[in-house]
């Protein structure tokens, strides 16, 4: 868990002991893993900020600080967009850098500028000196976000003259910077005894791109650093970075697919790295294809054999892993038979999904690739593979965009159990249009029985859920005309009334839980006709027909016999009078 939330355990000394308590429990929740169950306790327990507003305030930055582990920048921001101006200066800039914070780890450079701006010209007169230092390097850093190199040198420059090199996170910025802007040597300087392992990380990079470090003995210290525990996400991913750019040099192709296969497994690349380097996933794809195609020249291959290259892929395969994955990259590349391109592509992905956070991986090669034009260009295999860890993380918008057009079931999967699947991933993710037209196409088609009926449905009800209420409606009728169980369609027009109920049309909604509850027998009072009855009496006072509902509530209650019941009949009976008087009254103003 981030060092701030310890740090604010040790803060519960100044609150109460009953809140010191209860604000312990939300963030030992937070600390756990249970933020959303943390920031539950914080809304139920946390004091009223106009009657206890230090100890509010103590409360709050629990908030901000489990809203900021938990990556939820815009809840933060909204949250902190609120607070009253009333509030101290001091707490205000502190949560204002948060939000700020935000901004630049979304990469929003120009509005974490002007919030910035906002700030300086705000409360520059009423903060204390380090806050200040802190936003002006946060200035720097919006230009980096935007990939405005010399204007954040320009601003780095103001900053040391105004600050000097006193701090070490001055220090680390300025040697971003310097980076970005070419002068490795100058970086080299500003991190020469820095003895953080951001600052010797930024130091071998700087001296390898300077000359000052030889590309092998950068690579050996960075591997070294690798290997220690506990190292900051960040530093990881830098020193990924360097390691690739370190073996490009060597042309160590196996250390350079090695190394970006580690960078770019990272579930997220902040702008302070991103902007040190120009590596891309194309990057990845280029390393695959030139470490198998040394491969090829050591083992005289020719393309177009593939049956040769995939006995070498696959000779050794436990010992040399990377070879046969780059050798399965290049044949679903460059085979030039289509099949085996898509049979390449497919051993490909499972070999990815193999390593270790593989399917982060596999997401950044497929879908953050320009060598694939939209997802409609990734072979069906890939996608097909792509989808279920998108659905098992919660990313249905991405799913849906995966399953447009796989129509073809995967191999021993039943034709209409999948293109369901495919509707009801369509529905989850938001594209309502294309799961409803899957429905229809198998509802219009020949011979559904009952247990695939019983199946539509249950996607139907998907749509009801999302309020697609008119959807619905048009399916469960077509469904209605093609059903021949009886108790199945009288289920039918109870769902339909269902979605016309729901969309206010309550005469309509009447008509169907009325059909419903008549259609074997019009005298009939089972269990199911009494509730499609009871809801057409509702259906019926909500339209207005209050004699209709009041002779349908009647005839429940000469057959309901628990107590129960027939209290919340009387009561709905004492409903309908006092509308009919409400509504005499008015009729005689």
């Amino acid at each position: 868990m981030i060092r701030i939330l310890s740090v604010l355990l040790l803060m519960l000394m100044l609150a109460t002991t009953a809140q010191a308590a209860r604000l312990d429990e939300a963030l030992e929740l937070a600390k756990s893993g249970a933020a959303s169950l943390a920031l539950e306790v914080l809304d139920l327990e946390q004091p009223d900020r106009e009657k206890e507003p230090e100890a509010w305030m103590q409360w709050e930055r629990s908030r901000i600080a489990i809203l900021a582990e938990g990556n939820q920048w815009e809840r933060l921001s909204r949250r902190i967009a609120a607070y009253p101006d009333t509030l101290p200066t001091d707490f205000l800039a502190w949560a204002t850098s948060w939000q700020v914070k935000g901004l630049l780890e979304q990469n929003e450079g120009k509005r974490a500028r002007a919030e910035l701006m906002r700030l300086i010209w705000s409360f520059g007169t009423e903060v204390k000196p380090e806050r200040m230092a802190e936003w002006r390097r946060q200035v720097i850093q919006s230009y980096l976000a935007e990939g405005e190199g010399d204007d954040a040198y320009a601003a780095m420059v103001r900053y040391r003259h105004d600050y000097g090199r006193a701090d070490e996170a001055s220090l680390l910025l300025s040697a971003r910077v310097l980076l970005g802007q070419g002068h490795p040597a100058e970086a080299a300087d500003y991190v020469a005894q820095s003895r953080t392992s951001e600052g010797r990380a930024l130091y071998l990079l700087a001296s390898l791109r300077s000359g000052g470090l030889p590309a092998r003995k950068v690579l050996r210290s960075a591997r070294k650093m690798q290997k220690a525990k506990r190292l900051p996400h960040r530093v990881r991913q830098i020193l990924a970075g360097l390691v690739a750019e370190a073996a490009l040099k060597m042309e160590d192709y196996a250390s350079l697919v090695m190394a970006l296969e580690h960078y770019f497994t990272q579930h997220s690349i902040p702008p302070e790295v991103a902007t040190l380097f120009e590596w891309e996933t194309n990057s990845l794809w280029k390393a695959y294809v030139n470490y198998a195609k040394g491969v090829g020249n050591r083992e005289r291959l020719l393309l177009g054999d593939d049956a040769a290259w995939l006995k070498v892929a696959e000779t050794g395969s436990r010992m040399y892993p990377v070879r046969t994955r780059c050798i399965y990259a290049l044949l679903a590349l460059e085979s030039f038979d289509a099949e085996q391109r898509l049979k390449a592509h497919q051993r490909f992905a499972d070999l990815i999904l193999n390593l270790e956070d593989g399917r982060y991986l596999l997401n950044q090669l497929y879908l953050q690739s320009n060598r694939f034009s939209d997802l409609q260009a990734i072979p069906i295999t890939v996608r097909q593979t792509l989808l279920e860890p998108a659905i098992a993380s919660g990313n249905m918008k991405l799913a849906s965009r995966l399953v447009l057009g796989l129509d073809e079931p995967p191999e021993g999967v039943d034709r209409l159990i999948w293109q369901l699947r495919q509707a009801r991933i369509l529905i989850m993710g938001g594209d309502y249009e294309q799961g409803a037209v899957i429905l229809e196409k198998q509802i219009n088609g020949t011979g559904l029985a009952s247990d695939s009926i019983d199946r539509l449905v249950q996607v139907v009800f998907d749509l009801q859920t999302v309020g697609e209420h008119e959807r619905a409606y048009g399916l469960l009728g077509a469904l209605f005309e093609k059903a021949d169980d009886p108790q199945l369609r009288r289920e039918l027009l109870y769902w339909m009334a269902d979605s016309r109920r729901a969309q206010k049309r309550h005469q309509e909604a009447a008509r169907y839980y009325l059909r419903s509850a008549i259609l074997f027998d019009l005298d009939a009072m089972d269990p199911w006709a009494q509730t499609a009855r009871y809801q057409a009496a509702q259906s019926l006072a909500e339209a207005g027909l209050v004699e209709d509902a009041r002779a349908l509530y009647k005839q429940l209650l000469d057959v309901t016999k628990e107590p129960g019941r027939r209290a919340v009949l009387r009561r709905d009976l004492q409903q309908l009078l006092l509308m009919q008087s409400k509504s005499l009254k008015g009729d005689n103003g």
